[in-house]
């Protein structure tokens, strides 16, 4: 069964795009929304019917498939009240992941991006998962553009699982991670400048700094108990990969622990993740530090150092729990970047 583009002609010079096809014997009228200049006048107006007839004929093809795939009851035509905001809404109240924080962001941005409160699945299309892209891209830094996209993909893809959309739009649109690494990071220096700092939650503090001495999540961090430690070392299989890691604890990160309890009570009691961070920016602002300080700042911190104070990357990349050198040769970059700046710093000299 075939799904073909028309054209119909209207008022200044125009032709709306529509498609034309057969559903269950009855004749189907799909008007697209798109316009072309019946007669175009320059490179400006030709450019544009070329741009709105090749989406149009991606609409066709797609609404072909589906027209083919309803006639042997394979799947039905998306619900035209569908509204897919609702869907995503759902899909993130249901993530079951620990990173759910990204899956409320992506759903987030993408509200901001369509800037209404309805969107029907037909509206769905590529150029309109290209144009989220390229808007995430212009207004979020490092890898926050490509992980909202890619928690925007997984919900497209169980979208088509459910057949709630026939093809992914997004299929061939790629969001490659920013490039540099752009996360601040605190040396030897700023970590005892934050020790010697009062802070308004002591919990949050003794967390962080426990954090700055062995790398760890945060969601990794809320939830490890005493059960995790034996004498000194700990072992925990990290939230995010599953996979174990293994730490040794130094003499301030024992101290920072105090006495020992059971094993099922949790080593910090923290408030809520928005809590911390106001926590964190305050007392960062106390301490006169001019960065912004998060919880992650911590993990890349503990990294940094002990690059700095020349641990090789296979020990790095252990005690980080990473699957691949690749993931903390980003570190070495930092490292590079920051030598860079010190020796840049250095005054002039005059001959």
């Amino acid at each position: 069964m075939s799904v073909t583009v028309r054209k119909k002609t209207i008022s200044n010079g125009r032709q709306s795009l529509y498609l034309d096809y057969y559903l269950d014997g009855e004749r189907k009228y799909e008007f697209l929304k798109q316009y072309i200049f019946r007669r175009p006048k320059d490179n400006l107006e030709k450019q544009h019917n070329k741009d709105a007839i090749r989406l149009a004929d991606s609409i066709r093809s797609k609404r072909e498939i589906q027209v083919n795939q309803t006639e042997h009851g394979f799947l039905p035509l998306i619900p035209k009240n569908l509204n897919f905001l609702t869907y995503y809404e759902r899909f993130v109240e249901s993530y079951p992941k620990k990173d759910i924080r990204l899956a409320y962001a992506s759903l987030k941005y993408f509200k901001a991006f369509i800037g209404k409160n309805e969107l029907k699945p037909a509206d769905l299309t590529e150029q309109l998962c290209i144009d989220y892209k390229e808007y995430l891209c212009k207004r979020l830094n490092g890898e926050t553009p490509a992980n909202s996209f890619s928690k925007f993909n997984k919900m497209l893809r169980q979208a088509v699982r459910e057949k709630i959309l026939p093809v992914n739009p997004a299929l061939e649109v790629f969001n490659k991670k920013g490039k540099g690494f752009t996360k601040d990071v605190l040396n030897k220096a700023e970590i005892q400048i934050l020790v010697n700092t009062p802070c308004g939650n002591t919990e949050v503090k003794r967390a962080f700094i426990f954090a700055c001495l062995t790398g760890l999540r945060y969601c990794d961090i809320k939830e490890v108990t005493w059960g995790h430690i034996n004498n000194c070392n700990l072992k925990i299989n990290q939230a995010k990969t599953g996979k174990p890691v293994s730490i040794n604890l130094n003499t301030s990160a024992l101290q920072l622990l105090g006495i020992a309890g059971l094993k099922d009570v949790k080593l910090f009691t923290l408030p809520s993740h928005t809590a911390i961070l106001k926590v964190l920016r305050n007392w960062a602002k106390k301490a006169g530090l001019q960065k912004h300080v998060t919880f992650h700042v911590a993990r890349h911190s503990f990294a940094t150092n002990l690059i700095i104070y020349e641990n090789d990357l296979n020990s790095v990349s252990a005690l980080l729990g990473h699957s691949s050198l690749v993931h903390t040769q980003k570190y070495v970059r930092v490292v590079e970047a920051l030598k860079e700046q010190a020796v840049n710093r250095l005054p002039e000299l005059s001959f």
